[in-house]
């Protein structure tokens, strides 16, 4: 009986042994999967901020080009003159028949732009109206 006793402390051991070493093996399978989680994360970071710069930079390069500096103005200037057509075709002025001119109304998109960019200029609607329209 004493014999089966003395054994119970190397037996113990052994198993605590084992147990640590099982232990420290999922622990290090753990940071491994952890670490290359992190370096996919950071690899994609790096590739959201790259684009991010390229598209900026390609809005720059727009902004600076003599034609398309001049897109932006000229599209607020079609809607503004559209607008005051619809609205002076709607006063009965100085012998005006109201309807005479027959402006059409812009379509879908067009007009979706048009309400957001008079909206703005009323101070209605947030300048980010404008900006995620021009920003496409």
């Amino acid at each position: 009986m004493f014999a089966l006793l003395s054994l119970i402390p190397g037996l113990v051991s052994g198993l605590l042994n084992w147990l640590n070493k099982k232990t420290d093996a999922d622990l290090e399978k753990w940071k491994a999967a952890v670490g290359g989680d992190v370096t996919l994360n950071v690899a994609e970071l790096r590739y959201k901020v790259e684009v991010a710069r390229m598209a900026a930079e390609m809005r720059k390069d727009d902004r600076d080009h003599w034609f398309t500096a001049w897109m932006v103005p000229t599209a607020f200037a079609i809607f503004i003159i559209h607008v005051a057509a619809v609205v002076f075709d709607s006063i009965p002025l100085l012998g005006h028949e109201v309807g005479s001119w027959q402006v059409a109304k812009l379509p879908g998109l067009y007009a979706d732009m048009q309400y957001n960019i008079v909206m703005t200029i009323c101070g209605v609607a947030g300048v980010s109206a404008i900006k995620k329209i021009f920003s496409r």
